[in-house]
C-alpha cells in the first residue's frame, strides 16, 4: 500500500474550526484545509497509519503537502534549481553607462565618492561583441541598465540600445530591459525614450516623505529631490507606458514615517493605476561603503513584522499586489554563466554589489576568452545554497535558494545581522504574508484567523534532520 509523508516544505498555519491554511514551496499549492484534511495531514506527521485512497488524504497528496514516502524532495529540489540556474540561452547583462551619480546617499553600497567617467564607444563596441559571441545559442537577451546614475548617460544608453535592439530582431532572439534610476531625471520625455528602447520597468527609490527621504537622498548639493521625483512618477504614469517600481529602503530613522509616505503616494494620485507599485526592503551593512549605517539597520525580526503591516496597508490604498512567494529567489545574474556586469571601464564583474570595488573584477569586456577561466568567476559559479546545511535545511528553499549569494561570496564585507543571518524577510514573515494574501483573495475572512496565531518563528522552517550531505 503507498505510505504517505508529510512534504519537508509544507507550512501550516492553524485556522479557526479546525482548519489549516496549507502552503508548499515546492508545488506553490495554497490552499485551505477542511477539520478532515487537517485530521488527515497530522496523523500523517505522527506516523498513523491513513487510507492513502481517501478524499482528504488524495487532496493533500495533489497539492503537494504530503508525497509518498521515500520521495527525494531535496533532490528535486536540486534539480529544479539547477535547471533553473545554469540556463545557457539567456544572456542578461546590467549595463552601467556611468558610476557617476547625482546624489549623495548615506547607505550606498558603492560609497560616496564614484568615479564620473562615461562608457567609451571603445567599451561599447567591446559590449556588442560579447552579444554577437552569444547571440547563436540565445533566446533572450536582458539588460538592466545601471549605475552610478544611469540617465546622467542618456545618449549611451539609447544608442547602445539601438544597436542591441536590432541586432536581436536580426538573429531572432528576444530582447527586453529595465532600468535602476533614484528617478530624478525621469521625465515624461525621457519615459518615452525608454519605452522606444523596449525599456518596460524603471525601479525608483523614495526613502519616506519629503522630510526623510531629502535627508536621506539629497542631491550632491544638498538640495532636496523628493516633490520632482513624485512629479515625474505622477507624469510618467499618466503619459506613458513604462511600469514603475517604488523601492522605499527602511531602517531605524524612517521606520515609523513609511505608513506617511505610503498615505502621500495614494494623495498624489499613484494608487490603483496598475502600472505602479511599491515594494520595501531594509538597509543593510553590505559593503565597506555603507558599513557606517550599521547602527540603524533593524533587526530581521523586527523589519519582517513591520513589512506585512506595511504590505497590508500598501494593497489596501493600490499601491502593492498581494504577496506571492517567489520561486528560486537567489539566481540573479551574479551566480548564471551568462550573467554579466559591464562597467564603463570595460571591467566586468558577476555582482552589482562589487562594482566599486575594481579588486573583484571577473575580466575585462576586450577579452572574453579570460573571462571563463578566472578565479573569482569560478567563485561565483561554484556557489550554491545546496551546499549550505543552513539552506539546505530550510522549509523555504524552493522560494529563497540562498536569497543572496554576495552575502556568503563576500561575508567578509557585511555587517550587523545581516552577517550572520543571510537570509530574506520571507523567513521572518511567510505565514503573515500567506494569511494576507488568503484574506485579501477571499479564501478565508479576518475571522478565520484565531486571536493567539503565532508569528512566524525562523526555528520552525528547519527541517529537523539535516542531511548527512550538508553536515
Amino acid at each position: 500500500m503507498l505510505t504517505l509523508s508529510p512534504s519537508r516544505y509544507t507550512l501550516q498555519v492553524p485556522l479557526r474550526g479546525g482548519r489549516t491554511l496549507g502552503y508548499n514551496g515546492l508545488s506553490g499549492g495554497l490552499a485551505v484545509w477542511d477539520a478532515d484534511e487537517t485530521a488527515i495531514f497530522e496523523a500523517i506527521s505522527s506516523g498513523a497509519p491513513v487510507d492513502p485512497a481517501s478524499r482528504s488524504a488524495q487532496a493533500l497528496l495533489h497539492g503537494g503537502y504530503v508525497v509518498p514516502q521515500g520521495v527525494d524532495e531535496l533532490a528535486l529540489v536540486e534539480e529544479q534549481y539547477l535547471q533553473h540556474r545554469f540556463d545557457t540561452r539567456s544572456l542578461v547583462l546590467t549595463v552601467a553607462p556611468t558610476l557617476s551619480c547625482n546624489f549623495g546617499c548615506d547607505y550606498c553600497f558603492q560609497g560616496q565618492d564614484k568615479p564620473t567617467g562615461t562608457m567609451t564607444p571603445e567599451v561599447q563596441d567591446g559590449l556588442m561583441a560579447m552579444v554577437e559571441r552569444f547571440l547563436p545559442s540565445l533566446r533572450r537577451v536582458h539588460v538592466a541598465w545601471y549605475g552610478g546614475e544611469p540617465l546622467l548617460r542618456l545618449k549611451v544608453i539609447e544608442a547602445l540600445s539601438d544597436r542591441l535592439i536590432a541586432r536581436c530582431a536580426e538573429a531572432g532572439v528576444a530582447y527586453s530591459a529595465m532600468m535602476v534610476s533614484n528617478g530624478y531625471r525621469l521625465t515624461a520625455e525621457v519615459a518615452r525614450s525608454l519605452v522606444q528602447r523596449q525599456v518596460k520597468t524603471v525601479q525608483v527609490t523614495l526613502d519616506g516623505g519629503p522630510g526623510d527621504h531629502d535627508r536621506r537622498r539629497a542631491l550632491l548639493s544638498g538640495r532636496p529631490t523628493f516633490d520632482r521625483i513624485v512629479t515625474n512618477l505622477q507624469e510618467v504614469i499618466d503619459q506613458t507606458e513604462l511600469i514603475l517600481s517604488v523601492r522605499v529602503n527602511i531602517d531605524h530613522r524612517n521606520a515609523e514615517r513609511i505608513p506617511a509616505l505610503l498615505e502621500h503616494l495614494a494623495a498624489a494620485g499613484l494608487g490603483n493605476r496598475g502600472r505602479l507599485g511599491v515594494y520595501f526592503a531594509p538597509v543593510e551593512a553590505m559593503t565597506s561603503g555603507c558599513h557606517t549605517v550599521e547602527d540603524v539597520c533593524m533587526t530581521k525580526t523586527g523589519y519582517g513584522q513591520l513589512e506585512v503591516e506595511l504590505l497590508r496597508q500598501a494593497f489596501a490604498l493600490g499601491l502593492a499586489s498581494l504577496p506571492r512567494p517567489p520561486r528560486f529567489r537567489g539566481t540573479c545574474a551574479a551566480i548564471r554563466p551568462r550573467g554579466y556586469v559591464i562597467l564603463p571601464s570595460g571591467d566586468v564583474h558577476k555582482c552589482w554589489d562589487t562594482v566599486s570595488f575594481p579588486e573583484r573584477a571577473v575580466g575585462s569586456i576586450f577579452d572574453l576568452d579570460a573571462l571563463a577561466r578566472g578565479d573569482r568567476m569560478r567563485q561565483w559559479l561554484s556557489w550554491s545554497p545546496l551546499d549550505n546545511a543552513a539552506c539546505r535545511s530550510c522549509r523555504i528553499l524552493p522560494n529563497c535558494a540562498g536569497s543572496c549569494a554576495y552575502k556568503f561570496v563576500h561575508a567578509e564585507d557585511t555587517r550587523g545581522e545581516a552577517a550572520s543571518l543571510p537570509c530574506p524577510s520571507w523567513k521572518y514573515n511567510i505565514k503573515e504574508r500567506l494569511l494576507l494574501r488568503a484574506e485579501k483573495s477571499g479564501v478565508i475572512g479576518p475571522e478565520d484567523i484565531p486571536d493567539d496565531v503565532a508569528p512566524t518563528d525562523p526555528a520552525e522552517l528547519c527541517v529537523d534532520t539535516v542531511p548527512a550531505a550538508a553536515k
